[in-house]
């Protein structure tokens, strides 16, 4: 049994007893069962309606809190853990729809039903698995009831999303041309609230304060994801593509051989039913609703600190996740892992919750587990590689310090989470036979590859403060490099016999970028910025490793602690080692890891400051100043403010803009080439050219280097506004970034120009 030692920091948010709320809910017993029941019967008379807007609007919220809250209540999970950390129900509602809509889709066949994913059949599974659950809560305990009254003054808590809407407003009028002033008022309110809400944390109501993180990280989020005219991002391109397949066919297979983002239900089959129950357009699921929901993962880091620190620290923990505004850049790029990490942040929440019976508890885990496997696969890799090594990190510690040697609900979500990845992408689905394979040959091969980016007397510290990130190379070089590279292993390509003149030769490319107003200041942010991040993992690593080793602290800090340290001892191993970082992005790893590691941060902030008032004034001085400096330097506000490259967010130009930026034109013209070209022939596109190919056509087997000495004879090429408009060809070669001037003129010699719209064409031979 977990035994929680009494601090202030606990007792100070502890929740009503069970018997109090128990009283208090019996009443309420049969009137949530008929609500929920008049929810379900709700979402079925709003289906012929859901072409409306406002109907949408209302079916939404339906489909992602109904669910859950009536498989909580199922599970017997207790109101009170529930009203402390609301984040389970929407993580129950993804559980029940990920459930019912793989049911529908594998039964649908057998009962004679050739596209299941669609409306009706959807419907029905949804509301019999519902009511199912409705019925097996009929004689719970009167404490499962979820004390939605305490959710008073809604219209008074909703205020700060009006600054989502905002953010909103501003991504849409840069889209049609217009200025940044709407977004640069979006963005810079949302640092604004964050700030406000630190240095007032104390006197707000913790249910604004938790908003308050909701609206900014929304606002940060649609500021990216609402931009183009299709999605924003990179992996999203491919995720699109296998979600238009599903709609189409209205069918999900489970032979996903080789393609992890196919065997991804958080891709194919979820979308495909929030659609086709709510009417939300596929490309509105990705770009709004998922968005709606990875904007819950910051909350779900406040609830968690909530645990073990005051309220004020708490915000801070979540508002620190916020302000590292790469995330919400990352995040809406990355669908899957949108819905997967905030299914991880409840499944710590979970197996840490001691306010929840064992049963319950483990019922709760192993489900979260399961829906997390099927939403990513990484997302998943990491969680599994944080528990393996946190369980026997606690059972070393248990003798000497009081903790439990196991925790059951820890073990249950390591056994769920393994062994649902072994049979999803297994067996089940054959999709990540040939990554791991690859992974591992790489590492036989090559090894870890020890910090890859040092030179000869270079400083180790610059080198590991750099990381496995990509280093630029000439154009030159990369030309030769890879013209060898295909003359040794890709003897099928044919390059023209005059592809080798000099007049052809590859040559680099300056990108534009607008002149900084003040490099004192512009420098000196950047700077600080770079040594609050560094701060940030090293002194989040040192508060972990206080809370393992410290007396007198609860069993859930010690145990957030140690899951903390799995955490840096995983992102010192990717950030050391080349091999490793190629196979799990840094970005992505460290993302996941701050659901654990700024609460230890700011648990060593609060301990710091103390009981004096000074100290606590100084403290939060610092945390707010370090809060602004990552915000607005990870940001396009520093850009805003003092020139320099901006990203998407706030600027129609630039490196962020011209990679992610898909345009009509770039659509039309990658839909045209999918219908012309013939199965093996050869198609040519440089790395972010195949963005509008792969979302439109789900072209495989493209190839990246467009260069004249690589480009076959007879070979399709397709340019896309970047290549045409700015002249740009970019590529990543060996872990090397290498930016050129498009070989526009070796084209136009040697190819027809067989497509054209002004700002996107196709060449063939």
């Amino acid at each position: 049994m977990t035994v929680t030692l009494k601090s202030p920091a606990t007792s100070s948010g502890r929740a009503p007893s069970a018997g109090k709320v128990g009283r208090h809910a019996a009443p309420r017993m049969g009137s949530d069962l008929r609500a929920y029941a008049a929810a379900l019967v709700l979402v079925a008379l709003l289906l012929p309606l859901n072409s409306s807007w406002a109907v949408q609007l209302l079916l939404v919220p339906l489909l992602l809190a109904v669910p859950g809250a009536v498989l909580l209540r199922a599970l017997r999970v207790p109101g009170r853990a529930v009203a402390s950390f609301p984040i389970y129900v929407p993580c129950a509602s993804i559980v029940v729809l990920l459930g019912s809509g793989l049911a529908v889709d594998l039964l649908g066949p057998f009962l004679g039903v050739t596209a299941p994913l669609r409306a009706t059949p959807l419907l029905v599974g949804l509301e019999a698995t519902c009511l199912m659950l409705l019925a097996a809560s009929v004689n719970g305990p009167a404490d499962a009831a979820i004390p939605w009254r305490s959710l008073s003054r809604p219209i008074r808590l909703a205020w700060p999303l009006t600054l989502p809407l905002i953010a909103a407003a501003g991504s849409l009028r840069l889209n049609s041309g217009h200025g940044h002033g709407v977004a640069l008022i979006a963005l810079s309110a949302s640092i604004a609230l964050l700030a406000a809400g630190l240095t007032f944390s104390s006197r707000l109501d913790k249910a604004l304060l938790a908003v308050i993180l909701y609206a900014a990280e929304l606002a940060l989020m649609w500021s990216f994801s609402l931009r183009g005219n299709l999605v924003y991002g990179f992996d999203i391109a491919t995720e699109y593509y296998d979600l238009h397949q599903t709609l189409l066919t209205g069918i999900w297979h489970t032979a996903q051989p080789g393609d992890a983002y196919g065997a991804m239900l958080s891709v194919t089959v979820m979308p495909a039913e929030l659609h086709f129950l709510s009417g939300v357009s596929a490309l509105s699921v990705l770009r709004i609703v998922y968005p709606a929901i990875g904007a819950l993962f910051p909350v779900a880091i406040f609830g968690l600190a909530r645990r073990m620190l005051c309220r004020r620290w708490a915000f801070a923990a979540a508002a620190l996740f916020v302000a590292q505004v790469g995330f919400a850049q990352e995040l809406p790029a990355i669908a899957r892992q949108e819905v997967a990490l905030v299914l991880f942040a409840a499944l710590i929440a979970a197996m840490l919750d001691t306010r929840i019976p064992r049963r319950s508890q483990w019922a709760l885990v192993a489900l979260l587990g399961l829906a997390m496997v099927l939403s990513h696969y990484s997302t998943t890799y990491v969680a599994i590689i944080l528990l393996a090594l946190m369980l026997p990190l606690q059972w070393l510690i248990s003798w000497f310090r009081e903790i439990p040697r196991l925790t059951t609900a820890v073990a249950v979500a390591f056994v769920t989470s393994l062994v649902g990845a072994v049979i999803w992408y297994g067996p089940m689905t054959h999709s990540a036979g040939s990554g791991l394979a690859q992974l591992a040959q790489t590492v036989e091969a090559q090894g870890l590859a020890a910090l890859p980016n040092k030179v000869p007397g270079g400083s180790l510290l610059a080198v590991y403060l750099k990381g496995n990130s990509q280093t630029p190379i000439s154009a030159a070089r990369y030309a030769g490099l890879v013209h060898a590279y295909y003359t040794a292993h890709k003897p099928f390509v044919a390059p023209l016999p005059d592809a080798g003149i000099s007049q052809y030769a590859l040559r680099n490319s300056t990108l534009p970028a607008p002149p900084v107003k003040w490099h004192a200041g512009y420098s000196a942010l950047n700077l600080s910025a770079l040594i609050a991040q560094q701060l940030v993992n090293v002194l989040g690593a040192i508060g972990a490793l206080l809370i393992v080793l410290w007396r007198k602290v609860s069993v859930i800090s010690r145990q957030i602690g140690l899951l903390t340290l799995a955490a840096v001892l995983f992102l010192a191993v990717i950030r050391l080692s080349g091999t490793l970082a190629a196979a799990y992005n840094q970005e992505r790893a460290l993302l996941q890891a701050a659901a654990v590691l700024s609460v230890t941060l700011c648990w060593l902030m609060q301990r710091l400051a103390g009981w004096r008032k000074w100290r606590q004034a100084g403290i939060l001085a610092l945390a707010s100043i370090s809060l602004i400096v990552l915000f607005v330097t990870a940001s396009s506000l520093l850009g805003a403010l003092l020139g320099g490259p901006m990203q998407t967010n706030l600027t129609n130009s630039g490196e962020d803009y011209e990679r992610f930026y898909i345009t009509a034109p770039e659509l039309a013209s990658a839909q045209w080439l999918g219908n012309a070209v013939l199965p093996g022939e050869l198609v040519y596109a440089d790395r972010y050219a195949q963005l509008p190919l792969v979302a439109m056509t789900g072209l495989t087997g493209l190839i990246g280097d467009v260069t004249p000495q690589t480009i076959n004879q007879f070979a399709w090429v397709y340019a896309d506004r970047s290549n045409v408009v700015d002249k740009q060809g970019r590529t990543l070669y060996n872990g090397h970034t290498v930016i050129y001037v498009f070989p526009a003129n070796f084209l136009k010699a040697n190819y027809d120009l067989v497509y054209t719209n002004g700002s996107s064409e196709v060449f063939h031979r």
